[in-house]
């Protein structure tokens, strides 16, 4: 029987063309690049133990990764019944991208992270509002709309849709760790016994990562491990138990590790440590995520 879960984050690019401090991936820095082409063979392993409800094209920014199409057709046939999403900054947004609605269903997040390119974003919101399919769209939660009563949500009849946030905006922040790219640090030591208090609140939990096949507990774990050797992370003492004791599920693994790592996965570990405890409202924290396009 497959093991079903909320999401699955397909990681396939390290690099971004924006600079936001804090990045959960730890993709704010120049030192960080690389994007994973496609592999159908991924895929078609984890497709026969997993079923995830959503499954996501993540970064760093997966706009820039040329295989796109490639993988979301993948996630299309391997599986069937999952949502396919993209979770974008919004720069590299074109007119064209809107065939992947057509022909995938995919859905678009949208998360702005400065101000300077929002005529990007529009062009293609109004381009798909032209097309006479999306409707606003109103969830469990009422009208998707920011905090002015604008409509930022909007749907079509086969469930595909699009939502756009105003990250540069928000007040509230999650840090998932302190500072930003090579000077970064965890919140509290690998080994602190009340790394459930950081699981408890925490809003990346349900967001299980693969990386070249290979699965990892949630972005920001994901992104420490694969972006930190990049940023030398893995040689500062701070971060050294992250990289010597959290152990990933790779492709291969047999069906009882399968569901014994699932089933740690799915609540506290003491990777959670790196992140906070709570949710900041520091203006400080919020302000160096509007960092400047850095590419």
């Amino acid at each position: 029987m497959k093991i079903s879960i909320p999401n699955l984050d397909l990681f396939i690019a390290q690099t971004c063309n924006l600079s936001c401090s804090g990045c959960i991936t730890f993709s704010d820095s120049k030192l960080v690049k690389g994007i994973t082409r496609y592999n159908p063979d991924h895929l078609e392993f984890w497709s026969q133990h997993i079923q995830p409800a959503y499954i996501n094209m993540f970064g760093g920014e997966p706009l820039l990764n040329p295989d796109l199409e490639l993988w979301i057709a993948g996630c299309s046939g391997y599986w069937p019944a999952s949502n396919l999403t993209i979770q974008t900054n919004g720069v590299k947004l074109t007119v064209d991208h809107l065939d992947l609605i057509d022909k995938y269903g995919v859905s678009f997040r949208i998360s702005q992270h400065i101000a300077d390119y929002k005529s990007t974003i529009t062009e293609f919101i109004d381009a798909a509002l032209a097309t006479g399919k999306f409707q606003p769209w109103t969830n469990e939660n009422g009208p998707v709309q920011n905090g002015y009563g604008e409509q930022r949500g909007w749907i079509n009849e086969s469930g595909a849709s699009i939502q756009w946030t105003e990250s540069y905006s928000e007040t509230v922040w999650w840090p998932f760790y302190q500072g930003t790219a090579e000077d970064s640090n965890p919140s509290f030591s690998y080994f602190s016994n009340d790394f459930a208090s950081s699981w408890n609140t925490c809003v990346a939990k349900t967001f299980v990562n693969m990386f070249e096949g290979n699965l990892y507990k949630c972005p920001a774990v994901a992104g420490l491990l694969i972006n930190g050797h990049s940023l030398g992370l893995d040689k500062k003492n701070y971060w050294s138990d992250w990289f010597n004791n959290y152990k990933r599920l790779n492709i291969g693994s047999d069906s009882a590790t399968i569901t014994e790592w699932f089933n740690e996965q799915q609540g506290p570990q003491s990777c959670c440590n790196m992140c906070s405890r709570n949710v900041s409202t520091n203006v400080e924290v919020q302000t160096g995520v509007n960092s400047k396009v850095k590419l």
